[in-house]
């Protein structure tokens, strides 16, 4: 499965690109909170991406043509996201120490109108509360094939919950990828099946340290 194939399909079908060539083709800005309970244990990830403009127009266009009322299309929108990115982990690479942290299912997610775009709002919940205290936690958000590019841009998109703001501290580590794999990127066709690790080398990379 890849992210967003359908997206892609999407924007084909109305002719949203201007270029047949270039990944990325669709462009996400996220931000991300991380959940801390009073006891001082990660509880989950609550994440916004927003979607870019074009992309956004198309899907509002889309559903503009259906005959059903746009809040239950909106929620229908968010379901299906959710749903269809669970086998890919939502897209989400996330450790304490080096050690790999399970989620699980959503089931907080909503789709939110702005001015000029879509934004998929979600809680993303562990399996099982992690202990903030002492450890480091590594976090990557990216589509492997790097049809989508997921950016937070700036570490200001990125915080923690205020009872723990005062013990933690986050570094947003941008990617810097080899001018050869940029040029590939850029050189492949729209409808073109990158590597799977692509998006691995274009991914950001946050550091939560808790004292």
């Amino acid at each position: 499965m890849k992210l967003f194939r359908v997206v892609v399909g999407v924007l084909l079908s109305v002719g949203c690109f201007t270029t047949a060539h270039a990944h990325p083709h669709t462009w996400i800005d996220m931000q991300t909170r991380f959940l801390i309970n009073d006891q001082q244990e990660l509880t989950g990830l609550d994440l916004i991406w927003h979607f870019d403009d074009v992309y956004s127009a198309s899907i509002l266009e889309d559903m503009k043509q259906k005959n059903e009322p746009l809040e239950k299309q909106y929620q229908e929108f968010a379901r299906d996201s959710i749903d269809y990115m669970a086998a890919e982990n939502w897209l989400t690479r996330f450790s304490m120490n080096d050690k790999p942290i399970q989620f699980q299912k959503p089931t907080s997610y909503k789709t939110e109108k702005y001015a000029h775009h879509l934004a998929l709002h979600f809680i993303l919940p562990l399996k099982v509360p992690a202990p903030v205290t002492g450890n480091h936690f590594n976090l990557s958000i990216y589509d492997s094939t790097y049809d989508v590019e997921m950016l937070h841009h700036k570490l200001s998109a990125i915080s923690v919950t205020d009872n723990a703001a005062a013990n933690c501290s986050i570094k947003l580590e941008a990617p810097y990828p080899l001018e050869d794999l940029s040029a590939y990127a850029t050189s492949l066709d729209i409808t073109a099946q990158s590597d799977d690790d692509l998006g691995e080398m274009f991914a950001e990379n946050v550091v939560l340290t808790c004292n």
